[in-house]
């Protein structure tokens, strides 16, 4: 299958949850829905997914298409039903697909994996779909799926990152990934996170992306937008932008984005 490389590495660095409200709206899948899917993937029992995490189906989103009412788009993480292996230490089947809003039928997909670890762990709101209009070509339109880890992580990392957004496009049957990116970062810029240090300082950066004036390849450049935050809370700092070009397979950019950063870590 198509696949971006490494797009959900091990990290040596913590994940933290957002530290604002999140803001996001639940994006429920009906019972009728999940069945179907179920079916259509060999699976069975499943229920909508909650915060025990005891179920075969661990996080799902579903939305309607804004250019066709008749179409849903869905993203799925599950595990087969005999697998009892504790959370933190599964290996999930990911689906992300767009799909018969009555029926349920597939009709465009991209199945992988999340193997789940000391800096991955998902629960029942760990999948959000993002309907922005990436229209990357005149006849291209893209969606995007974001991937909001839960695990602890380091116990005393000097930066971290969360909200792993891939953006998908159709290729027949099939979805294709062509970009990923982490939207929300922090790094130490002095002093130890790890004691009561009055000198410690972060920076924080809550990305957006947005689409760029010119083309390669036939798609859209993208831009990424960082807003660079002192501390969890503090005041704004500074803007940054950069344009990741479409090299005709993807957009090369790094998932764990450093461009933000006022002294870029090695």
């Amino acid at each position: 299958m198509d696949r971006l490389p490494g797009i959900l590495p091990a990290l040596a660095l913590c994940l933290f949850p957002l530290a604002q409200a999140d803001t996001r709206q639940p994006q429920p899948c009906n019972a009728a829905l999940l069945d179907s899917l179920a079916t259509q993937l060999g699976q069975q029992g499943w229920t909508p997914p909650d915060r025990r995490g005891d179920g075969p189906l661990v996080a799902a989103a579903c939305k309607p298409w804004p250019d066709d009412p008749a179409l849903s788009v869905v993203t799925l993480a599950y595990r087969d039903a005999e697998d009892a292996t504790p959370a933190g230490e599964r290996n999930l089947h990911w689906l992300v697909a767009k799909v018969d809003a009555q029926s349920g039928q597939l009709r465009e997909r991209y199945d992988d994996y999340l193997g789940e670890d000391a800096a991955l762990e998902l629960d029942a709101d760990s999948l959000w779909l993002d309907t922005a209009r990436y229209h990357l070509a005149p006849d291209v339109r893209a969606f995007g799926v974001v991937v909001r880890s839960v695990a602890r992580g380091a116990s005393c990392p000097d930066a971290g990152f969360n909200d792993l957004l891939t953006l998908v496009v159709p290729e027949g049957p099939r979805l294709r990934p062509v970009f990923a990116t982490y939207l929300y970062s922090w790094t130490t810029v002095k002093g130890t996170s790890c004691v009561m240090d009055s000198d410690f300082q972060s920076e924080r950066a809550d990305m957006t992306l947005g689409l760029g004036p010119k083309r390669a390849h036939g798609y859209a450049d993208l831009v990424v937008t960082a807003q660079v935050r002192a501390d969890w809370q503090g005041p704004m700092l500074r803007k940054v932008s950069t344009t990741v070009r479409y090299d005709g397979k993807h957009y090369p950019f790094d998932q764990f984005p450093m461009f933000w950063m006022t002294e870029p870590q090695p």
